[in-house]
């Protein structure tokens, strides 16, 4: 498992790319997400040096949208952009929210379009809505989606970001069990990770903690025995915090699960 922290540890800094990699170095911290906006993505100098001093300090790349899955592949700026932060010869992971609105065959379309840029596409599951009912209907599309694009042989791997389970709306919906259900669909199968961790249901950035605290409210624990009991391999276990308060402590607890 390759922890890796996101560019969103310096949002205060307008995402800061280049303290994110100073601070990986200094860490030892060996993956970045970067997060792919309008303004790095018009700025080519910045994105190839992005690439260079990750190159230099062998930190892996991965790269977040803020496009959804379904009609990306039709900006063709964008797509340039995601697919040259990253070397030639390494694994393009760009990660897309899950869009509960859009057809599943679009999505998947959008996907093939993708891999025609040398793009891996990392599908996160992602919900608008809050009710029980629509967060069936979406995590039922969302495991269809991957059925789908596993029959036609497309290259997507699946993000599970298990914190959106655990927010106060849904958190009479047996946000383990949920969680779980996710797990045993990529039994055997490689993931990606976004983890933060929380000490209230809202949470709020105030109300945040370390991932595995104590206090936490994300079964953290029960997850992580889950995903080595079906055989899941974590590829990348991506800590999107705002700040580094609770990076360390969460690296350490991390480390604790998988061992």
């Amino acid at each position: 498992m390759n922890i890796a922290v996101a560019t969103s540890i310096y949002k205060d800094n307008n995402f800061d790319p280049f303290e994110t990699i100073k601070y990986a170095v200094e860490n030892k911290i060996p993956a970045i997400q970067f997060f792919m906006d309008k303004k790095l993505q018009d700025d080519l100098p910045k994105i190839e040096n992005i690439r260079d001093l990750c190159q230099k300090s062998s930190i892996k790349i991965l790269c977040h949208s803020p496009q959804n899955i379904g009609n990306v592949s039709h900006d063709t700026a964008h797509c340039k952009a995601l697919s040259s932060i990253f070397l030639p010869e390494t694994g393009k992971y760009c990660i897309f929210h899950f869009d509960e609105k859009a057809p599943i065959v679009s999505m998947i379309s959008d996907c093939e379009k993708l891999a025609d840029f040398g793009l891996i596409p990392c599908i996160e599951n992602f919900y608008k809505e809050k009710t029980l009912d629509s967060l069936k209907a979406n995590m039922k599309n969302y495991l269809s989606f991957f059925d789908i694009a596993l029959e036609k042989g497309i290259p997507v791997s699946p993000v599970l970001d298990f914190p959106r389970l655990f927010v106060e709306q849904f958190i009479n919906f047996n946000p383990v069990s949920l969680s779980k259900l996710l797990i045993q669909k990529f039994a055997k199968r490689k993931i990606i990770i976004h983890a933060i961790d929380s000490k209230l249901p809202r949470q709020d950035r105030e109300d945040w903690c370390a991932v595995g605290n104590e206090k936490g409210i994300v079964n953290w624990i029960d997850i992580f025995e889950y995903i080595k009991n079906q055989d899941v391999f974590v590829e990348y276990a991506v800590l999107e915090y705002e700040n580094t308060l609770f990076i360390n402590e969460s690296i350490q607890n991390l480390e604790k699960f998988m061992a």
